[in-house]
């Protein structure tokens, strides 16, 4: 099972950042741990559910994922160089990670 994403046969799939509709409430997917979906609403509740479960239960949809959080360009800006060019770094290994 990948880290960040889970999908169920005929194609139904979520993943970490994703908006979904379970059990008539909308949440937001924060985690996949060991086979379960940790998910967050905006009234802070949480919840826990096996990944199976929620991909093959009634009425669930996937959203939409998440915009990606991106610095402002004047925080960007700010920066020391060394500092944006280790996170630029990072964010290059992370993507070809999530390649793998």
């Amino acid at each position: 099972m990948n880290r960040h994403k889970v999908t169920a046969p005929g194609g139904r799939c979520v993943e970490v950042g994703a908006h979904v509709r379970f059990e008539a409430r909308t949440w937001q997917a924060s985690g996949l741990v060991d086979g379960r979906v940790h998910l967050a609403a905006d009234d802070r509740a949480t919840g826990c559910v096996l990944a199976a479960h929620l991909v093959a239960a009634d009425g669930f949809e996937a959203l939409g994922q998440a915009a990606p959080q991106i610095p402002a360009a004047t925080v960007w800006a700010a920066l020391q160089l060394p500092a944006r060019e280790r996170a630029m770094a990072w964010w290059d290994a992370q993507a070809q990670a999530e390649q793998w």
